[in-house]
């Protein structure tokens, strides 16, 4: 069995809500484990290897899929997924790139990668920018996927709305409403280490576990009490937070992209710029 539906991202942008509600689906499934990676980083381990996530899927299910939030910025893994799955159907979030840009900040430090200020951690670590370009990345799958493959939603839609934001996503999918599915389940959040070096193994480790293949201990591992433990949610007055100048810089840097992301989908992002940053097309 092969998957006819794909979240490729990008990261901090709900996809662990949507993969939540998703896996409470009757009519849908998911692996138990998320971010297999198989498109971009596990390639090589060939499809038997991806289908053996799938084996347990029974005709019941109308969608199958599988969320891996970094297909989004590797062309290789568009090339692949076009190849070996022409008709798959594929789903991405945007959010505010000044906020996801943030969000993974916080990620970074919750896992031990750095302690700098948030200006300087943009320059050791290029990809918290990188991977708020949306129009540069969605504008490859564009050239490798027909529009009507793509599902395209916006995190500001999921902050309003969580049922009818998942209303969506099922239509996009063909599944009916579900009754069952929690949709004002929260996600956790935002954390830091409780101890910066258990934190920084803990995240070498699981990187060492999805190298060897070893999924679903990574999975298990996530989800463990005794993880948990290791991040302290960050109290109201404690929480980092952008400096103004910094989000003025950041919505300069992110305008060209956001306008051209408007014209390729014909969508307004007008509240994702400020009004001195906005240009004429």
């Amino acid at each position: 069995m092969e998957p006819n539906f794909l979240f490729i991202g990008p990261d901090k942008s709900g996809s662990t809500w949507l993969y939540n509600v998703l896996s409470q689906h009757p009519d849908c499934y998911v692996p138990a484990i998320k971010d297999i990676y198989y498109f971009d980083q596990q390639y090589k381990r060939g499809m038997d290897w991806y289908r053996s996530f799938f084996s347990a899927v029974s005709p019941q299910y109308d969608a199958v899929g599988e969320f891996s939030h970094d297909y989004l910025f590797s062309e290789v893994a568009a090339r692949r997924i076009a190849r070996d799955l022409p008709s798959v159907k594929l789903m991405t979030c945007l959010r505010n790139p000044v906020e996801r840009s943030f969000s993974q900040y916080l990620f970074f430090i919750r896992s031990g990668l750095t302690r700098q200020p948030f200006e300087k951690a943009i320059k050791k670590f290029p990809q918290l920018i990188d991977n708020s370009l949306y129009f540069k990345h969605l504008s490859v799958y564009f050239r490798h996927f027909r529009r009507s493959q793509l599902g395209i939603f916006l995190f500001d839609d999921l902050k309003a709305d969580p049922q009818g934001f998942a209303c969506k996503v099922f239509k996009f999918l063909e599944l009916p409403f579900s009754a069952a599915v929690d949709y004002g389940k929260k996600v956790l959040p935002a954390s830091r280490p409780r101890n910066y070096l258990l934190a920084g193994l803990a995240k070498e480790g699981a990187n060492l576990a999805r190298a060897l293949g070893l999924l679903e201990l990574v999975g298990m591992v996530k989800t463990s009490r005794l993880v948990q433990l290791l991040y302290k949610p960050y109290d109201q007055n404690d929480r980092p937070t952008l400096h103004p100048e910094t989000k003025h810089f950041l919505r300069e840097l992110f305008a060209p992209d956001i306008q051209s992301l408007e014209y390729l989908l014909e969508t307004d992002l007008s509240h994702w710029l400020s009004q001195e940053t906005r240009t004429v097309y």
